[in-house]
């Protein structure tokens, strides 16, 4: 098995450390490209009139976080390309959409670890990649009692 293409949703969480840590460890294992992406998710609405500056504000939050993600991972002596991308509903089915539209070979994402309730009721952007990815998906658990990765 190859993995040529890592693709790594990124959105902030105290995880995101560890999960770059981890895409960071297999790019350098494999010879892989990183991906980092994050995911600006727009939620459907009717009135309009406030979303341009709504949409300007998680543009700037998206710049932020994949700009601490690109450190992270050139700390750990990786290069990796970073994509800010939109999405109207589903963030989960638009990284599964990219991950296809990349052909990427692997997915490392984080899990917020939420509570089961919730997680049922609103379901999670992990669980949604996991069940609809083209490719391996290495879901990065918080670990407080372990410590970071990095």
């Amino acid at each position: 098995m190859e993995i040529k293409k890592i693709l790594v949703p990124v959105d902030g969480s105290p995880v995101t450390s560890n999960v770059i840590g981890w895409a960071c460890h297999f790019a350098k294992t494999f010879g892989s490209e990183l991906l980092l992406l994050h995911v600006v998710s727009i939620p459907p609405v009717s009135d309009v009139s406030g979303i341009q500056v709504a949409s300007k504000e998680l543009e700037e939050a998206g710049q932020s976080i994949l700009s601490s993600a690109l450190k992270a991972a050139e700390e750990s002596s990786v290069r990796p390309t970073a994509i800010l991308d939109f999405s109207v509903g589903n963030a989960g089915m638009r990284i599964v959409q990219l991950a296809r539209e990349k052909s990427v070979d692997m997915i490392v994402i984080g899990a917020r670890g939420q509570s089961r309730i919730r997680a049922l009721l609103m379901g999670s952007v992990a669980n949604s990649v996991v069940n609809n990815a083209p490719c391996p998906v290495l879901v990065v658990r918080p670990c407080p009692e372990v410590g970071t990765y990095l």
